[in-house]
């Protein structure tokens, strides 16, 4: 399947570039003289890129097919979308809030979840740049090191598009939810000086893989990170299929002090790291 899709994407490539070629020719000169081959390969490359899917087709899952564009704008779009729509604000103080969405156009059996963290760069003895800031949340071999909720956390496999499928299993949560194992698909794009994170779990209908401990369905995780001069914005985004109800006591009394010692030790680990 990997082999007749980079086939497919060479072939695609080869289209594309030349279309860009034909476009800057002059009486059927290949390059313009004012553009140089770099630079037609370069704007190939790019119109490519918005056009082909950022995960192999095998790891997307039925219910997200024709729901998620998962080109490189169309996913982009997909999730500013979701900061757009309207939220059931459940708690809020001055550096954290959280809200809820009963109707999701992937599942409207679990709510979508939003956290919206707001941390003040004086806080770090040395102001890290955002690229630490995601690499430290992202990373295995540095989220490992501070996640105490982790009982592995490793990539399964790499995929294209520096996409990657990622391992991780999950500590049990006090007499709530017990160990999970997730098998998820995820992608970081850095965009007008923001990252956005995507993730989600692959189909149930992968053979290759066994479960050691109960499987886990991760039906949405996006993750916004932006700067100011005074401080770092994250806004997350979470559907998690845990098979507990979650009701609005339930977000209200378990979620914020969870969320907090969450990014309290994130945000530890960074000054330390």
């Amino acid at each position: 399947m990997k082999e007749n899709e980079n086939n497919e994407k060479n072939v695609s490539f080869i289209q594309k570039l030349f279309t860009c070629c034909s476009e800057n020719s002059e009486d059927n000169d290949l390059i313009n003289k004012e553009e140089s081959y770099n630079s037609i390969i370069y704007r190939a490359k790019k119109e490519l890129e918005n056009e082909i899917s950022l995960f192999p087709a095998g790891t997307i899952r039925d219910e997200e097919k024709n729901k998620i564009d998962f080109t490189k704008d169309g996913l982009l779009k997909y999730i500013l979308n979701l900061q757009n729509l309207f939220y059931q604000n459940l708690y809020n103080d001055n550096n954290l809030k959280i809200s809820k969405r009963n109707i999701s156009n992937i599942t409207e059996e679990i709510p979508l979840i939003r956290f919206e963290i707001i941390k003040n760069k004086s806080y770090f003895k040395k102001v890290p740049n955002i690229q630490k800031i995601i690499d430290v949340m992202t990373k295995p071999e540095l989220r490992i090191k501070w996640d105490d909720n982790l009982i592995e956390y490793k990539t399964y496999e790499k995929l294209n598009n520096n996409s990657e499928i990622i391992k991780i299993i999950t500590k049990k949560q006090k007499d709530l939810i017990p160990e999970k194992e997730f098998y998820d698909k995820r992608i970081r794009i850095y965009k007008d000086k923001a990252y956005y994170f995507f993730s989600s779990s692959i189909p149930d209908n992968n053979n290759s893989i066994s479960f050691d401990y109960e499987k886990g369905k991760n039906i949405l995780c996006i993750m916004i990170i932006k700067e100011d001069k005074d401080n770092f914005y994250f806004d997350c985004f979470n559907q998690i299929d845990l098979n507990i109800d979650f009701t609005d006591n339930f977000i209200k009394t378990f979620l914020p002090n969870k969320t907090k010692v969450f990014f309290e030790e994130y945000f530890e680990f960074i000054n330390s790291f």
